[in-house]
């Protein structure tokens, strides 16, 4: 049994598909196959039930490749804690970060990273939160940038920032001159929503009290992207929440309103995996990001906040 058998049966659980899982090891499929037919001989268990579908794991080929996963990122681990105790910050760092973050934030500091430490290979990807927490336990990421807290046990979170909620309201809406709003207020019409399936989403209806009543309109629209969200309402149309990162240009226009009192929030935190060891790199990435946010962002700093999930 060799660990290369180990990231074969792990990449052939991931892509489910010989050819597939042989370009992403860079090898042949004969050669992964082969080795996977080892290993199965080895332990005298089919580990994966080949179809014409796809190739699915087995039930004990399940528990094979969970400890496969234990077994490799162990191993990675090792090799880490060589490079931390040198003083290097080499190889791949593999970020994941949520839609609702990513265009705000890493512009801020990924170039800088990549300056900082020149041997890093750094390999950012935007996706879901529950996708995040997946690949971080399967070991397919190294660092997720996404809002907490997530109570699960097997990751580590290191808050990063406080992030307020703001307004963004059309001129030609009832809230428009508002110095500021409430909570109470969002049970106006015309609330642009993003997307099911984002957190941004969920959080905004919790901060709704009431819940958002259904608008008069004769379409409905829901995006995927907070800037459309925002072209929408400067087209004179509603009003949507945004996160205050999305706005740091604009805070003087008047479509920008804060809310009062305790002022809502999303925690957004750094989130690895609990036998994460390169921390070295990990503070590097939360001085450069912090380094780039006006300090009021900062998690931890004083005022009356309320965090919503």
């Amino acid at each position: 049994m060799t660990l290369q058998q180990l990231e074969y049966i792990v990449a052939l659980d991931a892509h489910q598909q010989f050819v597939l899982a042989a370009d992403k090891c860079c090898v042949t499929q004969p050669t992964l196959s082969m080795q996977v037919q080892k290993l199965e001989d080895e332990l005298g268990v089919l580990l994966f039930d080949r179809t014409r579908k796809g190739v699915v794991p087995t039930a004990v080929g399940s528990k094979v490749i969970e400890k496969a996963r234990e077994i490799l990122r162990i191993s990675q681990q090792l090799r880490e804690t060589v490079q931390v105790e040198k003083g290097e910050l080499v190889g791949e760092l593999r970020l994941g970060i949520i839609p609702t973050l990513a265009p705000y934030l890493v512009p801020l500091f990924l170039v800088e990273l990549v300056e900082r430490h020149p041997q890093l290979r750094v390999q950012v990807e935007e996706m879901q939160s529950a996708d995040i927490m997946q690949r971080l336990k399967e070991n397919q990421l190294d660092v997720g940038l996404l809002v907490t807290p997530l109570d699960d046990r097997q990751l580590r979170e290191i808050p990063l920032l406080e992030e307020p909620f703001l307004g963004y309201v059309s001129e030609g809406h009832s809230l428009y001159p508002q110095a500021t709003i409430s909570p109470t207020d969002l049970d106006a019409p015309g609330l642009w929503l993003l997307q099911q399936g984002h957190c941004f989403r969920h959080q905004v209806l919790n901060i709704c009290s009431p819940s958002p009543v259904a608008d008069s309109q004769p379409f409905a629209y829901e995006s995927g992207s907070i800037e459309t969200l925002k072209e929408l309402v400067r087209h004179n149309h509603g009003y949507t929440l945004v996160p205050e990162l999305s706005v740091l240009n604009e805070l003087d226009n008047p479509m920008v309103k804060r809310f009062e009192a305790p002022e809502p929030v999303r925690e957004i935190s750094l989130v690895v995996h609990h036998g994460f060891v390169r921390l070295p790199l990990l503070h590097s990435l939360r001085e450069l990001v912090l380094a780039k946010v006006p300090p009021r962002l900062h998690a931890g700093q004083a005022g009356k906040k309320i965090r919503w999930r």
